[in-house]
């Protein structure tokens, strides 16, 4: 396995937009569809596809609000048939690792739904704790990088 993230642009969307999460999973993350768009008005968003070799096999969107300089991830997510395969944390990994590069940040923030399960275990696996705060329905949690 080759994990790299590569922006989303015209010439891979529609890869990023064939890509779903499993039918029990929709509920828990809006479509890349959507995340596209509302980058186009949220311009601080940056959408990344996930890549094992030249794949699409996941879609994250992430970045750092002007408002109170946080870096957030706003979407992760691994299309159903490449699920189970180290993708999901193999992308986070990447993903956090460019956040620390580009933002110069000393934490990032994501929230999850309190029923989603397996993303919770995934961003506890990689460092991320709960914070106690909640954004909407869904618990906010936090990774140092300090």
């Amino acid at each position: 396995m080759s994990i790299t993230i590569r922006e989303v642009t015209a010439e891979n969307f529609i890869d990023a937009i064939r890509l779903q999460p499993t039918h029990e999973q929709q509920r828990f993350v809006a479509s890349n569809a959507a995340s596209i768009a509302q980058s186009k008005f949220d311009t601080f968003l940056e959408c990344y596809g996930i890549y094992n070799g030249d794949t699409m096999v996941g879609f994250s969107a992430f970045g750092k609000n002007p408002d109170d300089g946080e870096a957030w991830i706003a979407r992760h997510m691994v299309g159903a048939e490449h699920q189970r395969q180290g993708h999901g944390r193999a992308g986070l990994l990447a993903i956090i690792e460019h956040m620390r590069r580009t933002y110069e940040c000393s934490a990032i923030f994501l929230d999850v739904g309190p029923t989603n399960t397996a993303a919770i275990a995934l961003y506890e696996q990689a460092g991320f704790v709960e914070t106690g705060e909640t954004q909407g329905e869904g618990k906010v949690y936090r990774l140092d990088l300090a």
